[in-house]
């Protein structure tokens, strides 16, 4: 038996984790519900209140890729403690703020403090668990995402009903202090980083480039790629990204190395996870529109429904990390990817005569086919890197994950307004139409994202054998 294989991880690890992925995914709906009320008070535009749900993508996608490669110079462990800590100040600040731009600036620090310690948690995971019980930990990981995901908008509505707006931040704020605390206990000695160079210009233009991207898409889901501001964004985006591949290109150490991606392990569970995200993300924002406009549900029958798919999540991936574990985890991750398909196609069926359990059912399906992709996938795609890269694979399926979700979400907008032209926007069997057309529009992304984790990569643990040959980005010495 390895070295590897006989570490015994204390379980306070995982479970400091997991209350730090609990904290960070319960925020993102919490404050979401919180929005039309900080916009009441402060009088302030929609363009200008959406920043404070946005700060986090943009800051979690154009600065993920950095604070990966800096986990490595500056110790993992030490820079999620940083990043939790950060977080917890800034949503501390952010209940004293008075005006809007206060309100902005601290989301921002939250957001900075986000972006440093998502992509440390996983590899920080990943490299305390031995191989063979790897997976079971991802599995745990996942499901304390998702119940993160399905209670923050329940935990927002009954603080702001209470307290107000800033009780949302408090929460945040007290949890961040106990997330911190308990990081200092558990991970106690000093952590050595290594000495290597940063790419610094490297990550400036990514910067620039990546966060641009996604604000034009975001931006394009209301007003349309031909707009002014969309082509604006587009072109800094353009370019931030082309500066990035020419400097990357010279760079000593790269913050993305393309040696990485001849690993057909790794190849196929990043391009599955980015397929996957843009065919499933589209119904958490079509959904609870469909159950408004054609069901005619209530805002709270409709939180009950929607909650169907992150409980479905939680529910069925600590199961897959232990089948992740024992089986290969490329075809457990494809059978996840047949369960999306399966609740993306009956969703792609429901009309006006459709009942609420076919909803659920559908979104359930979903939910549990993205708990059982998501941990499989992710073993397979650390199996196929040495450790040196864990924190920057962490943030490169982070980053494109969350880049695909923006995509996908805005052009399933997109087909749904064209199908909408010239219909009220209130017109149940127009939007029913339209929906059904954009998501059998969407179901070859599930079906591409199916055949590469299939086809596209030979099992994780031959994978992970190569790599232990392996030098950094996984070239043989």
């Amino acid at each position: 038996m390895s070295a590897d294989t006989q570490r015994e991880p204390d379980w306070k690890q995982l479970a400091v984790m997991c209350l730090g992925a609990f904290l960070f995914f319960n925020s993102f709906g919490s404050i979401n519900v919180a929005l039309p009320t900080i916009q009441a008070e402060f009088e302030s535009s929609l363009a200008a209140i959406q920043w404070i749900s946005m700060m986090g993508l943009v800051m979690i996608s154009s600065l993920s890729f950095c604070f990966g490669r800096a986990g490595n110079i500056l110790g993992q462990k030490r820079l999620y403690k940083l990043g939790v800590l950060l977080y917890a100040i800034g949503a501390g600040l952010g209940a004293l703020s008075v005006s809007l731009p206060q309100l902005l600036f601290f989301r921002a620090v939250m957001s900075v403090g986000l972006a440093m310690a998502l992509p440390m948690s996983t590899a920080i995971l990943v490299s305390i668990y031995p191989s063979d019980r790897r997976g079971r930990a991802l599995g745990i990981f996942a499901a304390a995402i998702a119940i993160g995901r399905a209670t923050g908008p329940t935990v927002g509505g009954t603080l702001l009903h209470f307290f107000g707006w800033q009780s949302v931040f408090v929460l945040n704020f007290a949890i961040g202090l106990l997330v911190s605390a308990a990081v200092l206990h558990v991970f106690k000695g000093k952590e050595e980083g290594k000495r290597e160079p940063f790419d610094l210009w490297g990550s400036l233009a990514l910067m620039v480039g990546f966060p641009s991207l996604l604000i034009a898409l975001s931006l394009a889901a209301n007003a349309g790629l031909s707009s002014g501001p969309v082509l604006f964004w587009l072109a800094l985006a353009a370019l931030g990204l082309v500066s990035f591949f020419v400097v990357e290109r010279r760079a000593e150490r790269p913050l993305i190395d393309v040696a990485l991606f001849r690993r057909r392990t790794l190849f196929a569970a990043v391009l599955s996870s980015a397929f996957g995200a843009a065919s499933y993300a589209p119904i958490n924002l079509i959904g609870p529109l469909f159950m408004q406009r054609v069901l005619e549900l209530s805002p709270l029958a409709i939180g009950f429904v929607m909650a169907a798919l992150p409980v479905s999540t939680a529910l069925v991936s600590p199961a897959s990390g232990r089948l992740a574990d024992r089986l290969d985890p490329g075809r457990v991750a494809a059978a996840g990817l047949v369960l999306i398909f399966a609740g993306l196609a009956l969703y792609a069926t429901l009309a006006a005569e459709s009942s609420v359990w076919s909803a659920a059912i559908a979104l359930a399906l979903v939910g549990a086919g993205t708990g059982i992709f998501i941990p499989a996938n992710q073993k397979a795609a650390f199996a196929a890197v040495g450790s040196e890269d864990y924190g920057i694979l962490s943030a490169m399926l982070s980053s494109f994950s969350t880049a695909a979700s923006t995509l996908g979400t805005t052009l399933a907008v997109a087909l749904i307004e064209m199908k909408m032209t010239g219909a009220a926007a209130t017109d149940p069997g127009r939007f029913s139409a339209a929906q059904s057309f954009t998501f059998v529009a969407f179901l070859p992304l599930a079906v591409a994202a199916l055949i590469v984790s299939l086809v596209g990569r030979k099992r994780a643990e031959s994978d992970y054998s190569e790599t232990s040959e392996a030098g950094p980005s996984g070239r043989r010495q």
